[in-house]
């Protein structure tokens, strides 16, 4: 079992690297002001100002997060080495008086009295009228923007995240190891840490969007107005359900022990209705018919679930077509050309339509299943958008995902197939509540 229990808080046990999954490959980012910001909240009451206004519990240490593989490797531990995330950083969200979200944020930790807020740029001054809109006259804080003096970077490729040298922070990213492990420099200029790491893990700029959206995490901006739960925030280990009063706690609260979650965020990948469905949909689409020979593959989940190089791969696939048998590379002949050229109309077709708020809208039935969150990344059409729970395979309604489906976006006349899917950070899901099942419907299920 991966979590017991103590006191009415979950602890969990360490898992290993490989319970994670594949790493993506080997860089690093550096995040000027323009991408994240960082605020600094100082002062003797900065953990009890701050515990009234984060989703998060700063009383206790931040759990690590779930692997979705729970079979340990055989390994031995030089090979398969415990996954170490460093408890003075986590992730967490700032909510408003109704709930809703006003951004999330890495909260570093420096001292029991001084706390660092890594943010997207895009919401940083939401933000800090955020804090001092909520900052009481006797509240012994000070909140400023650091941004010129502390920067943000990440290090991808790496599960060592131990050993900060002097003038910076560390850790792997809370939410999922494989995103990365995040660094702020605290006394250095901006430039000194790509001369730190350049040797190792060359500059990657641009990575760090691709690969949160593959992974299917939205940030900032994209998260605003929504609820924790939608969002998935609780199992991004953003949420506590066990701390005292916060802002916003009741509807997330309410949501959590009584509610049922309609609509949650996802990745999705956007094809041309000619092009041919891959195997992990149809594989998918047969499982939602209930087909009975696939009893045998024990395939437990409707939609398939990926990793983010296993999306890297299979966008390749898309969008360029397989390589031959003996793994030579295609020769650039006229039909090959043509197709580059067709999938590189179709991203840019995808992102001028697939802009934020746009409606998904099944042609079926013309009622809308989705919105989209967050525009496709860079040089795909893979985006973020809020679907319903019913019309892919976790609701108890009559319209299960097809692979034989037509959707378009908004008003757009342009029809496409969608392929949803599910990262690897995500837990069994309860189709009668939209919630993760809970230990013991898992331990009945597989006994």
């Amino acid at each position: 079992s991966i979590a017991v229990y103590e006191k009415g808080v979950p602890k969990r046990k360490m898992a290993t690297a490989s319970q994670f999954g594949r790493l993506w490959g080997r860089g690093h980012e550096t995040f000027t002001p323009s991408l994240r910001r960082v605020l600094s909240v100082k002062g003797d009451s900065a953990t009890t100002f701050l515990q009234g206004l984060v989703t998060s519990d700063l009383d206790e240490k931040p759990l690590p997060p779930v692997p979705r593989n729970f079979e340990a490797s055989d390994a031995p531990p030089s090979e398969d080495p415990v996954v170490e995330f460093n408890p003075m950083l986590r992730s967490t969200c700032f909510l408003d008086n109704k709930g809703r979200i006003v951004t999330d944020a890495f909260l570093w930790k420096r001292t029991d009295d001084h706390y660092l807020l890594d943010v997207p740029a895009n919401s940083a001054n939401t933000l800090l009228t955020h804090l001092k809109q909520y900052k009481l006259r006797r509240t012994k804080v000070d909140i400023a923007d650091v941004s010129d003096k502390v920067a943000s970077h990440i290090i991808y490729g790496t599960l060592n995240a131990g050993g900060s040298p002097p003038g910076y922070m560390t850790g792997l990213d809370p939410r999922n190891p494989n995103m990365g492990m995040r660094v702020l420099s605290t006394e250095h200029p901006i430039d000194h840490f790509p001369n730190l790491v350049a040797s190792g893990f060359p500059k990657v700029p641009g990575t760090y969007n691709v690969l949160r959206k593959f992974s299917g995490i939205a940030e900032g901006a994209e998260l605003k107005g929504k609820t924790a739960l939608e969002t998935n925030q609780e199992w991004l280990g953003s949420v506590s359900f066990h701390k005292g009063c916060y802002l916003g706690q009741e509807l997330t609260a309410r949501s959590h022990f009584t509610g049922v979650i309609r609509k949650r965020l996802m990745p999705v990948i956007l094809i041309d209705v000619e092009t041919e469905v891959p195997r992990p949909w149809v594989l998918a689409h047969q499982v939602q018919e209930g087909r009975s020979e696939l009893d045998d593959i024990k395939i437990q989940s409707p939609l398939p679930n990926l990793s983010s190089p296993a999306v890297g791969a299979m966008l390749t696939m898309l969008m360029m077509g397989s390589t031959s048998d003996d793994g030579e590379e295609k020769k650039k002949d006229d039909d090959f050309i043509r197709l580059e050229q067709e999938m590189t109309s179709l991203v840019d077709e995808i992102h001028n339509s697939a802009v934020s708020g746009t409606k998904i809208i099944d042609i079926a039935d013309e009622k809308t299943i989705g919105q989209i969150v967050s525009t496709p990344a860079a040089g795909s059409t893979i985006l973020l958008a809020q679907m319903r729970l019913d019309r892919i395979g976790f609701g108890t309604g009559k319209t299960p995902w097809s692979r034989l489906n037509r959707i378009r976006l908004g008003d757009n006349e342009k029809e496409y197939r969608y392929l949803p899917y599910l990262p690897l950070w995500w837990p069994d899901v309860d189709p009668s509540t939209g919630k993760a099942k809970v230990e013991e419907e898992k331990q009945l299920e597989e006994s």
